[in-house]
């Protein structure tokens, strides 16, 4: 791990940290149970970490969230030997509408939604603190990792050795997403592309709603960083922010690992519909022509889905890059999914009354599907056999509709069709089924 990033990520690590209502059992964090209750709050605050000189900071967390408990992230920093106050990033829950951090400024310090920023000084240190919450006494968040990543000062950050390799990241198309979803959907399916070519098969709708961050427009980035690698997190796949320079995307490139990265568009790419910061996944690294090319899945690219495979001139990658980036790891073997899974469903036709519509059912109960449930911030969608299979379902054909009637309006065609059905809730958990019409 580079010198400016810090993790805590199993127990010996953790039990380093002062606990308060809080224990680690299995390699997280927990809250204490007390005859055979959870308590309803608790926190676990890590030692002081030493860390270069620094400017700007980015907390990273990984936890699970069962239905009524929460976590929530802060960090303090040492500035000219004096601690600041504690910093909130917001609460986290796959079942709440989720806010980052309120930008606001106090003293040299500036908050951002999923960074802290120093202006005109500079910190030495800092503190992680993060919060356990439930509602419910038999459950409890459990934190697996917990990290920060800073900015150094005057550092020029290492290029580290060339590599040429070339991972098969799944690529997917911005434009062929769903619309609502459309303002951070490009971090979403940058997540995908890289869970997905372990076989997990997300979709990039399902990681969309998983890390959408509702606060309020406040004139920042409404794509949250800190809450996408929660989301790849609630999958079970270890992921964190680390800032660095293009040694970081080399030597995960060299131990087959891709990278997710924020962009800065060119005039003469906005010109052409890029928006200002676009995220992509970096897929490798390699010579065209002569010259050093970094391979890119661009969402935002045209055509098809696979045309999302693009290259771009090194020179012009590190003149758009922020030098920081988002990392994931495989999830282990026996590692169960710890966000929301999916609950297959049967369709059923309504009958006379509505003529094709179909209402589903979880277990022989009817499970309707609300008027504003799309208002809401879900998502219904279904797709129809392609004439070719596909490597994952994100890549089939997917058509965006509204609720009709509690279900959704299947039309009937000359002969018969199988549709498959999605209904992605604004938690990310998602009820899907097939039916011939």
């Amino acid at each position: 791990m580079d010198k400016n990033t810090f993790l805590l990520q199993d127990t010996e690590a953790f039990m380093r940290g002062e606990l308060d209502n809080v224990t680690v059992a299995g390699g997280s964090i927990v809250l204490d149970l007390v005859q055979g209750s959870y308590v309803p709050y608790g926190c676990y605050t890590s030692a002081p970490i030493p860390m270069p000189l620094f400017d700007a900071l980015w907390p990273s967390w990984n936890a699970a969230t069962p239905p009524g408990t929460a976590v929530e992230t802060q960090v303090r920093v040492l500035v000219d030997g004096n601690w600041t106050a504690w910093m909130a990033f917001g609460k986290w829950s796959l079942y709440l509408k989720r806010e980052g951090a309120a930008p606001r400024e106090r003293g040299p310090l500036q908050l951002m939604p999923d960074c802290l920023l120093l202006d005109s000084k500079c910190a030495t240190q800092v503190q992680l603190r993060i919060y356990l919450y439930s509602k419910n006494e038999k459950a409890t968040p459990a934190v697996h990792l917990l990290g920060a990543t800073v900015r150094m000062v005057d550092v020029i950050p290492s290029g580290g050795r060339p590599v040429n390799r070339t991972l098969h990241l799944m690529p997917y198309l911005q434009k062929r997403r769903a619309p609502v979803l459309a303002p951070w959907m490009d971090l979403a399916i940058s997540l995908a592309s890289l869970t997905n070519r372990w076989g997990a098969d997300i979709l990039p709708e399902e990681f969309a709603q998983a890390l959408r961050d509702w606060r309020k427009p406040d004139g920042c980035d409404c794509r949250n960083l800190g809450f996408a690698a929660a989301a790849a997190g609630s999958w079970g796949f270890p992921a964190w922010l680390c800032w660095g320079g293009l040694n970081i995307l080399r030597d995960e490139m060299r131990k087959g690992y891709g990278a997710v990265v924020a962009l800065q568009a060119t005039p003469a790419e906005k010109e052409h519909g890029l928006p200002d910061r676009r995220f992509a996944a970096v897929r490798g690294f390699a010579s065209i022509d002569g010259s050093p090319k970094v391979l890119l899945c661009d969402p935002w690219a045209s055509g098809n889905d696979f045309d999302c495979e693009t290259d771009m001139p090194l020179d012009d990658f590190m003149v758009a890059w922020d030098n920081l980036a988002l990392l994931m790891r495989q999830r282990k073997n026996n590692t169960s999914p710890l966000g929301r899974t999916r609950c297959s469903v049967w369709l059923r036709p309504v009958g006379t009354d509505a003529p094709g519509v179909y209402h589903m059912y979880i277990n022989g109960e009817e499970h309707l599907l609300a008027d504003d449930f799309c208002a809401r911030g879900g998502v219904l969608a279904y797709s129809l056999p392609d004439a070719k299979p596909h490597a994952t379902t994100a890549h089939r054909q997917f058509t965006y509709v509204e609720p009709a009637q509690g279900g959704i309006l299947l039309e009937r065609g000359d002969t018969p069709r199988k549709y498959t059905v999605y209904a992605i809730d604004s938690a990310g958990g998602m009820l899907v089924g097939d039916v011939t019409v």
